[in-house]
């Protein structure tokens, strides 16, 4: 079995001192760490066999970060939009994610995973949105990311409802001849599930680097039947489930007014149909109410905070304060590409530290401490990997990243996680290392030639670009009918804000937005 020794790096421990970590050694025999400490023996403690040196002095040395919340589908739109609201935006972001080349599906993929690599992210969730749903582009996906080396937590997205079928009044706004560009197509659950349980079996754990999980898209875009069908498949195969849950004041509002059945609720639709649980991640939560984050919190529920795409797209603010108090985990994503243009969670950390100042002046307890572990052992236990990510410490993956202390980030260096935080950009990300792995050394990825994937995308540009036009032609006609959907929905009372300042004081949408 090779061995890896990482030398004299500063090894951050939550348990620990997180303003000046120790010096240590931390021996890796295969895929996993087995010591940390001072002056280490890789022969005392793993054996004899070959071993690889990494001198650390100078480095800071922290587990991989694990971004809980992605969509690889439409990364090459990284730049082409601002200023939407979430409706009008995946008009053009979620069809970039269908009925593309193999090349195509591939390159994405690659520039995501190093995206993430390059920002110490060693574990990413791709809540995978892809058409058609064949064995050839999931597993175009699938090498993608084993050629990269990262670790993903993979699901593939299922819904039985259309857009048109999700967002208020629409149907009585936007002319027939709008539902189309707006979106009106609808597949069969039965197929879908069929689909995703057999790629399950088929497939595997890739060598232990992939983690299968499950995605009903949001209760709302799925029927209680495809909802209780994903919670009894999870249910057989111990697989976690993550989904979207009110990410907009237009969500919210659409469980008032058409979900009735379950109390005006999708956290109660998510009830009814055997989804909430420890094994159970909400992307977003930005809009529940009072009632209902206590019931994401005495189901264990998790919630994946992402605050960059929830900015971006105008969604609001989540309470993070509200499901502190009713001590729910909390874990980080970073989004799509094109509503969060980077996959970095030091920015993601960041804002979830700065954040919570909207609502709470004063103190809020809210550290830097907790925001990392929001993004390490908060993703692990989301995944059901508690013990296994989120921390160098003996029995883990090695899954870690070694940071240059010498950047001026660092300087001067009075506290190891608070620099990490609120100072560095990722810039002193030096090494990074995937089930043992070094992917990134001195700066240089090891695993793909960047240089020539920079050069295939650039030669695929012109077709997503194409593309994007096209999609752009359909939402200019159906920004009008979008914008009034805006406008009722802020008209509408709710016992809960997520923006700064009175509801009739919000922005209310003007015509222009976009590219």
């Amino acid at each position: 079995m090779k061995k890896l020794l990482i030398r004299g790096a500063r090894v951050l421990d939550l348990d620990g001192d997180t303003d000046m970590p120790p010096v240590q050694d931390i021996l890796i025999a295969g895929d996993s760490i087995v010591a940390v400490g001072p002056d280490l023996s890789a022969e005392q403690h793993a054996g004899a066999g070959e071993i690889e040196v990494i001198g650390a002095g100078g480095k800071l040395a922290i587990p991989g970060l694990i971004n809980s919340h992605y969509h690889s589908n439409d990364i090459l739109a990284r730049g082409m939009m601002e200023d939407l609201a979430l409706d009008s935006w995946s008009m053009m972001a979620s069809p970039l994610g269908t009925r593309r080349s193999l090349a195509e599906v591939r390159a994405r993929t690659l520039v995501g995973a190093i995206d993430c690599l390059r920002n110490g992210i060693t574990t990413v969730q791709d809540f995978s949105n892809f058409a058609p749903s064949n064995e050839e582009v999931l597993d175009t996906i699938l090498e993608a990311y084993a050629d990269a080396g990262i670790r993903v937590i993979f699901s593939v997205t299922v819904r039985d409802q259309s857009q048109m079928d999700t967002i208020p009044w629409i149907r009585d706004i936007a002319p027939a001849d709008m539902h189309a560009a707006i979106g009106n197509n609808v597949e069969a659950p039965g197929p879908q599930m069929e689909f995703v349980e057999d790629q399950i079996a088929r497939v595997g754990d890739k060598g232990g680097m992939l983690q299968w999980a499950l995605s009903p898209s949001a209760p709302q875009r799925c029927s209680p039947e495809l909802l209780e069908a994903v919670a009894a498949l999870s249910k057989k195969r111990g697989l976690p489930v993550y989904t979207h849950v009110y990410e907009t004041r237009i969500q919210r509002i659409f469980a008032q007014e058409y979900l009735k059945d379950y109390g005006g609720s999708a956290i109660r639709m998510l009830q009814a149909t055997g989804l909430l649980g420890p094994n159970v991640s909400i992307a977003h939560g930005v809009w529940p109410e009072h009632d209902e984050i206590e019931l994401i919190g005495e189901t264990g529920t998790n919630v994946v905070l992402n605050m960059l795409s929830n900015l971006k797209l105008k969604s609001g603010v989540a309470p993070v304060m509200d499901y502190r108090a009713q001590g729910v985990n909390l874990a980080l994503g970073c989004d799509n590409c094109s509503c969060s243009d980077v996959q970095s969670l030091m920015q993601v950390m960041k804002l979830f530290c700065l954040l919570t100042s909207v609502s709470t002046p004063g103190s809020t307890g809210v550290t830097a401490k907790d925001a990392f572990r929001a993004g390490t052992l908060g993703g692990a236990r989301a995944a059901g990997l508690a013990g296994v990510l989120g921390a160098i410490k003996p029995g883990h993956k090695a899954d870690l990243v070694l940071l240059d202390l010498a950047d001026i980030a660092y300087v001067p260096f009075n506290s190891a996680l608070r620099q990490l935080v609120f100072s560095d950009s990722g810039r002193a990300i030096d090494t990074v290392i995937v089930n043992g792995r070094p992917v990134i050394e001195n700066r240089r990825l090891l695993s793909l030639n960047e240089a020539a994937l920079r050069a295939e995308v650039e030669s695929l540009m012109p077709a997503v670009r194409t593309e994007f036009t096209r999609l752009r032609g359909g939402y200019d006609k159906a920004q009008p009918y979008l914008d009034e959907v805006q406008k009722r929905a802020w008209a509408m009372p709710l016992s809960v804000h997520r923006h700064v300042g009175a509801p009739q004081t919000a922005m209310l949408p003007r015509k222009g937005r976009g590219r």
